[in-house]
């Protein structure tokens, strides 16, 4: 942290997270009009959110990761 961070006041503090929670609210509007998009097209619009969000914090090859792990697993059930 700066000094110029720690010395702001609460309602500055307050007026910052404020302006970043207005930011995500758009965000959040405009994913869900490309999700809407994308079901109007008869595309798996939850499916393609969930690997662009997969995408984002470099998270997909820990989930396929895990997605093969199980797919063995239920294989070694299902043939037991």
């Amino acid at each position: 942290m700066t000094e110029e961070t720690q010395k702001r006041t609460k309602v500055e503090l307050i007026e910052a997270m404020q302006r970043l929670y207005t930011e995500i609210s758009s965000l959040t509007e405009e994913i869900d009009e490309i999700k809407a998009e994308a079901k109007e097209r008869a595309m798996p619009a939850a499916l393609m959110a969930k690997v662009a969000a997969l995408r984002a914090s470099s998270k997909v090859d820990d989930v396929l990761e895990k997605n093969a792990a199980l797919e063995a697993l239920v294989d070694e059930v299902r043939n037991s």
